[in-house]
C-alpha cells in the first residue's frame, strides 16, 4: 500500500487492507546480508543486550498472522484495524503525532492504540550475539524451545558459531512461517558466499521434543508465558494443555527443561529469556527457583534491552508482548528491560536460588 500523501486516508487505508510486511527477494536479501554483516559482538555490554532493527522486516514478513495473536485480554492490532471505529480513531491519534505517512506509521497506529497490544519478536541481533556468547569457539549445536517468529533462527544463521539450529513450535501457521524462512534463507546465503548451520524444525511442543543426549551446547528460547500469550487455539498449546499458572510451571516447563537437560553435554548451557506478566506476575521469580531446584547451576542475568517507549523510568521487567497506550503528548522515552536468565548444566546438585 502507498501512503505518500501527509496524513491517512481512511477510505484508502480500509481498501488497502491491513498494511502487513511483504518482501520482495531483493528486499529480503538485503536485509538478510545487513545482518549478516554487522558487528553482533558489539551488542552486548556488560549485563545490557542493546536491540537494533536488523531483520525486523524479514522475521515479519513470513508471520502476518502475529497480527492477530491475542496478548492476555487486550486487543490486537488486527482488531484494531477491522473495526472502522477504533481504526479512524487510531489514524486520527497518530495525526496528531505528527506521523502519519508510511505503512510503517500505520502500523504503528493500530499497535500502540489505548488497550491494545502486539507480540515482539526476539531481535536476531541480539540472538546473533547471545548464540556467541554462550557457545564454545569450535561451535555447537543449538536448541531452540520455542522458536516462535524466527528472530533467533535469523541470530542463528548470522553467527558462525552455529553449527545446528534446531527449533520446536506447536503452532501450526507459526511453524509454517518458520520453514519458509529456512527455505528461503538457507539457499540465499550459499549464493552469498556464506556457510549456513544445518536447520531443523520440528512441529511439536518442547515438552514432547526429546533430543540425542548431549548433543547439544545451547538451549536458548524465550517461552511463552503462560496463558498471556496465545499464539493458537490447537490443543498442542501449552496454555491448553497446563491451563494454570501451577500446572504450566511444574508440567510444560518442568518437561522443557527435562528435556534440556538430557540434550545438553556437560557443561552446556542454559538461556531462557522470561518476565513476570499480570497474569503470572511471580513467573520469572518462580522459573528460577523452579530451575536451580532442579540442579540446574545459575551463571548470570542478562538484561535484554526491549523497544523504546513514553515513561517516567526504567523499568527493568516488562511482558513480552509490546504494549502501549494511547498517547498525544510528548513523554520522555525510558528503556524497557526483560531479564534472560543463564544457567550451567552441572551434576544436579541443589543450589542457593540468585537474588
Amino acid at each position: 500500500m502507498s501512503t505518500s500523501s501527509s496524513t491517512f486516508d481512511f477510505a484508502k487505508v480500509r481498501a488497502a487492507g491491513f498494511p502487513i510486511y511483504s518482501l520482495c527477494r531483493d528486499q529480503k536479501r538485503k536485509e538478510l546480508l545487513e545482518l549478516l554483516q554487522y558487528d553482533h559482538t558489539s551488542v552486548i555490554n556488560g549485563e545490557h543486550v542493546k536491540q537494533t532493527m536488523h531483520a525486523q522486516g524479514l522475521v515479519w514478513h513470513y508471520h502476518p498472522h502475529a497480527w492477530s495473536i491475542q496478548c492476555g485480554n487486550m486487543k490486537t492490532p488486527s482488531k484494531i484495524f477491522g473495526d472502522d471505529s477504533l481504526l479512524r480513531r487510531a489514524l486520527n491519534n497518530r495525526k496528531k503525532m505528527g506521523k502519519c505517512k508510511t505503512e510503517s506509521d500505520l502500523r504503528k497506529a493500530v499497535s500502540i492504540y489505548s488497550g491494545t497490544q502486539r507480540v515482539s519478536n526476539f531481535r536476531a541481533s541480539a540472538a546473533a550475539a547471545i548464540h556467541d556468547r554462550y557457545l564454545p569457539d569450535s561451535g555447537g549445536a543449538v536448541w531452540d524451545m520455542s522458536a516462535g517468529f524466527g528472530g533467533r533462527l535469523l541470530g542463528a544463521l548470522a553467527c558462525g558459531k552455529v553449527t545446528k539450529y534446531i527449533g520446536t513450535d506447536p503452532a501450526t501457521l507459526t511453524m509454517d512461517g518458520l520453514r519458509e524462512m529456512r527455505d528461503d534463507l538457507v539457499p540465499m546465503m550459499r549464493l552469498a558466499g556464506y556457510v549456513p548451520p544445518e536447520v531443523e524444525l520440528h512441529h511439536i511442543g518442547s515438552e514432547d521434543f526429546h533430543p540425542d543426549p548431549e548433543s547439544l551446547s545451547l538451549c536458548f528460547t524465550s517461552p511463552p508465558y503462560g496463558s498471556h500469550e496465545r499464539y493458537s487455539d490447537e490443543p498442542t498449546q501449552s496454555y491448553l494443555r497446563f491451563p494454570t499458572n501451577e500446572e504450566w510451571l511444574h508440567g510444560y516447563m518442568r518437561m522443557t527443561l527435562d528435556n534440556c537437560w538430557t540434550g545438553l553435554k556437560q557443561n552446556g548451557i542454559l538461556a531462557v529469556n522470561i518476565a513476570g506478566v499480570k497474569s503470572y506476575p511471580a513467573l520469572d521469580k518462580d522459573f528460577v527457583a523452579l530451575a536451580v531446584s532442579s540442579g540446574w547451576q545459575f551463571l548470570e542475568t542478562l538484561q535484554l534491552s526491549l523497544s523504546n517507549g513514553p515513561g517516567k523510568g526504567k523499568r527493568k521487567s516488562e511482558p513480552a508482548c509490546a504494549q502501549s497506550g494511547e498517547s498525544t503528548s510528548v513523554k520522555r522515552v525510558t528503556h524497557k528491560y526483560e531479564p534472560i536468565y543463564v544457567f550451567v548444566k552441572g551434576s544436579r546438585q541443589i543450589l542457593s536460588i540468585p537474588n
